[in-house]
């Protein structure tokens, strides 16, 4: 029996509501899900499902308009803006389809930047970046910046930016929507093992299959409702 202290994530009829001008649009209807600690699980469906606004509410960029939301023990749906602000900055990491690296940066200077906003010292910073990019690949492209690395690089640039705060969950937004499909694999074989090695849970959002196939487990949205779930091919 799975209990509230093994989940990493536990929605309880999660909806969210956006108001456009007289149009109500239900991005999420009574969603009920749950994901174990260390777990890989992907998002699939059309655009529109539903799945980049349940990644934004877990991340706590965003509020449930109904239900609970927990995630690693935390509630979400109640919390105060201080307590969603930490969470961001402490409890998960962020890769996004756009890699969102400041170009006047190095690689070694974006992966380290999250920790300065947390009050980790300039040495360590440093030293944890380098170390986050060496394992993802790019021990030589420390001093590179943004525009001298290719696509694959930036996103792995990305993955190290998103660990280097060392989160419980990394929730990941189609992180190979610009990218080849080559390149793409490389990318998912590189989160299937950081899942693996370092027990992080993770949470991708793809409308790819062939991405969806990493996980541990797919669960299929349609309409802000879950339509279904399956074992990945992982």
């Amino acid at each position: 029996m799975t209990t509230q202290t093994d989940l990493a994530i536990r929605a309880v009829e999660l909806s969210r509501t956006f108001v456009v001008g007289e149009t109500r649009i239900e991005a999420l209807r009574g969603v009920n899900l749950e994901v174990p600690k260390g777990q890989f699980v992907a998002l699939v469906g059309p655009s529109g499902s539903g799945k980049s606004t349940f990644l934004n509410l877990v991340g706590g960029l965003d509020r449930p308009t109904g239900g609970k939301l927990w995630v690693n023990g935390l509630e979400l749906s109640t919390g105060k803006e201080k307590v969603l602000t930490e969470h961001r900055r402490r409890r998960v990491g962020f890769v996004f389809q756009s890699f969102n690296l400041l170009p006047r940066l190095t690689a070694v200077e974006n992966v380290a930047l999250p920790l300065m906003f947390v009050g980790v010292p300039e040495r360590e910073r440093l030293a944890r970046a380098r170390e986050l990019l060496i394992q993802v690949g790019l021990g030589a492209r420390l001093e590179h910046r943004p525009t001298q690395l290719s696509g694959g690089e930036q996103q792995r640039v990305a993955i190290a930016r998103a660990l280097v705060g060392r989160p419980a969950i990394i929730l990941a937004d189609e992180p190979t929507g610009n990218i080849d499909s080559v390149t793409g694999a490389e990318i998912m074989a590189l989160l299937r093992r950081l899942n693996r090695d370092q027990g992080v849970t993770l949470l991708l959002a793809t409308h790819n299959p062939e991405a969806a196939a990493f996980a541990d487990r797919v669960v299929h949205l349609r309409d802000g409702q879950v339509a279904g779930t399956c074992k990945g091919k992982a």
